[in-house]
């Protein structure tokens, strides 16, 4: 069977939902690879005036490649370089996160979309439990924006379904995710960690209402008990997220403005000596996010956007106070043909965390190649 192409909404769930597979599949799209390089560096300043920096480089590798009508893979794999200098010592590290691939297929005129995806561990693992770990923690703080926070991992595999409906303007769709977290050795003679697997459920929304495209969904997360040597040690509590986004499409200029929030519930920590709770406290406070891109063509096949944004996380339970964090960026497209294109980026990022007791600055350069086949 030939499609035009899949139904937007469950384009829209499952690309939310997968970190790293777009899920869409569109008849005759051909197949593709995207080389993309990131530079981001990070100075948090704390009260005692000691400046923490954090610099990261990562190169991603990703494509796409149609199998057959209805059907197709994606795949993605990082190489990624971090140093932390920290006042008192200065550490690195280097290595590859786990490949990706995920398969997809659409049945019943492209209204149901089932998926399957395998995270092989490839990436760097058993990493040092002293110079490596101080690194992972810093890459953990959600107040910071990296393409990068983790290596390798074990063994996994994601089961994702999603059905959608069109109904005059409006079309909307339901999808489920379900992710298996393999057992793993995060540092070295640290013992064998197994992640909890994780169940989400989303449901979203789009439609056209005076030439303004509006989409949304709302989405709810579960997950297991995290396992050190078979005992429990971390269950990560519930998290709701809902974000609304409107575009406005014109001749020589486009708007888009979204919001996000994201609503988490309290993580269980467990005593390690006779399994009971011993804490019931947010790791991350709630999040609320707001940001408006302006693109501007500026000749044929090029276009030229700026991008104002705002992220507010309200206090941690466990750490950090309140942090809020602004974003100010540009970024170039460039299309020379239909089969080769570029994208440049640059975003300025300035704020504070734990009550405006550490500044807070940041820096991203991303340039991209996309290559058509």
């Amino acid at each position: 069977m030939q499609t035009k192409k899949i139904i937007l909404p469950v384009i829209f769930i499952l690309s939310v939902l997968a970190s790293s597979a777009e899920s869409q599949i569109v008849y005759q799209q051909p197949g593709s690879s995207i080389l993309k390089f990131h530079y981001n560096r990070w100075t948090l300043d704390d009260p005692s005036g000691t400046e923490n920096i954090i610099l990261q480089r990562t190169v991603i590798f990703s494509g796409f490649l149609p199998l057959r009508d209805n059907f197709e893979a994606r795949y993605y794999i990082a190489q990624g370089y971090n140093n932390l200098d920290y006042g008192s010592g200065e550490t690195d590290i280097s290595g590859l996160s786990d490949l990706r691939i995920q398969m997809s297929h659409s049945f019943v005129k492209d209204q149901i979309l089932l998926s399957a995806g395998v995270n092989l561990p490839t990436g760097k693992r058993e990493l040092d439990p002293v110079t490596d770990r101080a690194i992972i923690e810093f890459l953990s703080f959600d107040f910071l924006s990296l393409p990068m926070r983790r290596y390798g991992e074990g063994l996994g595999f994601n089961l994702q379904a999603g059905g959608a409906k069109e109904a005059g303007r409006f079309k909307y769709g339901l999808s489920a995710v379900y992710d298996y977290c393999g057992k793993y050795e995060p540092y070295s003679d640290g013992g064998d960690y197994d992640p909890g697997d994780a169940i989400s459920a989303n449901a979203t929304a789009a439609a056209t209402i005076r030439k303004i495209d509006y989409s949304g969904d709302i989405g709810f997360s579960v997950f297991g008990t995290d396992q050190l040597d078979g005992d429990n040690i971390y269950k990560q509590g519930p998290q709701f997220n809902a974000r609304l986004m409107a575009v406005y499409p014109a001749d020589k200029y486009s708007a888009t403005f979204g919001i996000r929030m994201i609503l988490r519930g309290r993580n269980k920590r467990y005593s390690v000596t006779d399994g009971v709770i011993d804490s019931q406290l947010k790791k991350y406070g709630d999040e609320f996010d707001s940001f408006l891109r302006i693109a501007y063509n500026v000749g044929k096949g090029s276009q030229l956007a700026g991008l104002v944004g705002m992220r507010q996380i309200l206090t941690s339970e466990e750490y950090l106070g309140k942090s809020s964090i602004y974003h100010f960026g540009a970024d170039f497209n460039k299309s020379f043909s239909e089969r080769f294109s570029l994208d440049l980026g640059l975003i300025y990022h300035t704020g504070s965390t734990d009550y405006d007791d550490i500044d807070i600055r940041g820096i991203q350069v991303a340039g991209g190649l996309r290559v058509a086949y």
